[in-house]
């Protein structure tokens, strides 16, 4: 049985188009995701150059000056406290028509300046300004535009309080002393960070974990060349083995065992790398991670050991089968772009049954469950259902197995 397990892993791992599709495929896939994705994360802030129109008008602004050290991350208060942003990398200049020139060279993406009455105002270049209009092709700087433009009104709307509160008093119709708190409570907060797992998961993550459920429904071609291969009406070692003295069970454990070991390795190399190269991380669960590759890789064997025990087809269009079903699996599993998630989206909201009879789209839970949720809860029932689903695979093959019988070879 020992030289059995041996010469199977052999035999798998001399399949040339084995190595490429359950090694190499994944591989190269994560790093072309990595670099359709890299830019597309992060907080969305990317500072923008900046011209500073410090004419006669902005010297009559009060705190125009702090607003610019804010907003350039120099304002040591904020740094102190480590709750700096940088929205902007400043310019200086003394008029409009120079902020101007510089945004038509190209050397600046628009300019602040002051108006008359003592009210600030931004002005950006034609193509942000075509970009924050546009919600398809929005991009990080247009983001940044926006933040700007709220900035700015809130600073404005102080000033104005500040103004009204300083008139009042000086018609003796307010505390003059209650001016600064006043001007300090006219600040907004418009949204709160809520954490609402363990840690914060990479943003596309969920397209790595629908690569390694297909990666694993791929891997099912391991089992199906070893048992195939242990047929005797389909190959010259079939029919030797049909022969030896090893039982009929042992032969079929030691595929099998060969298989899932393979299948495991072979997943297991992808979440390596998908872990240590890719970044993508497991939220510091990559022992559980590791788990549900054992797992994933025994779903995907039996199932290649049922396709594989199938006797009335060859090799090669059983392998044909496995990867329709690993390439429509992974459709519905979200991996060919955002059409597809919001398909996969759909089906989890409306008929979420349906992904029960996904393997792809349950071995990606897997590993979604371990990243999304503290408890282990959903991780232990998607552990359960690919189990049975494992099983059911396992037993129609043995039953198909153990009613073959050849009148000759």
């Amino acid at each position: 049985m020992w030289t059995t397990l041996v010469t199977t892993i052999k035999v798998n791992l001399r399949e040339k188009s084995n190595v490429f599709w359950m090694f190499a495929f994944p591989i190269i896939l994560a790093t072309l995701f990595v670099g359709m994705f890299s830019g597309l994360g992060g907080d969305g802030i990317t500072p923008q150059r900046m011209a500073i129109v410090e004419d006669s008008n902005w010297s009559h602004v009060q705190q125009a000056g702090m607003l610019v050290k804010t907003l350039s991350g120099k304002d040591e208060a904020n740094a102190d406290r480590g709750t700096q942003q940088t929205l902007i990398t400043p310019h200086a200049v003394d008029s409009i028509q120079s902020a101007q020139a510089l945004v038509r060279k190209q050397q600046a993406d628009g300019y602040l300046y002051a108006n008359e009455n003592g009210t600030l105002g931004i002005a950006v270049s034609d193509t942000l300004a075509a970009d924050a209009t546009n919600a398809i092709s929005a991009s990080n700087a247009s983001i940044t535009i926006t933040a700007l433009h709220s900035v700015i009104n809130q600073f404005n709307q102080s000033m104005a309080s500040a103004k009204t509160l300083a008139g009042d008093a000086a018609r003796g119709l307010g505390n003059p002393s209650s001016n600064g708190t006043a001007a300090s409570r006219n600040s907004y907060t418009y949204t709160t960070d809520h954490s609402l797992t363990h840690f914060a998961p990479d943003p596309f993550a969920r397209y790595y974990y629908a690569l390694l459920g297909m990666a694993c429904l791929m891997s099912m071609s391991f089992a199906i060349v070893s048992i195939t291969l242990s047929q005797a009406n389909l190959s010259p070692l079939g029919a030797r083995r049909s022969i030896a003295p090893l039982s009929k069970w042992k032969q079929l454990s030691a595929s099998f065992c060969a298989s899932w070991l393979v299948s495991f390795i072979s997943l297991l190399v992808a979440f390596l790398y998908i872990r240590f190269v890719c970044g993508i991380s497991a939220g510091g669960r990559e022992g559980m991670a590791i788990v549900a590759i054992a797992i994933s890789s025994f779903v995907a064997t039996s199932c290649g050991l049922l396709i594989g025990a199938l006797p009335w087809l060859s090799q090669g269009a059983k392998i044909g089968i496995s990867t329709a079903i690993a390439c429509i699996g992974a459709l519905f599993a979200g991996l060919y772009g955002q059409y597809a998630m919001d398909v996969n989206d759909a089906i989890s909201r409306k008929v979420p049954a349906l992904h029960m009879l996904n393997p792809v789209k349950q071995v990606s839970d897997l590993f979604y469950d371990l990243l999304y949720y503290d408890s282990y809860r959903p991780f232990l029932l998607t552990t359960g259902i690919i189990i049975l689903m494992g099983a059911l695979f396992m037993g129609s093959a043995v039953m198909l197995l153990r009613r073959q019988r050849y009148e000759y070879l």
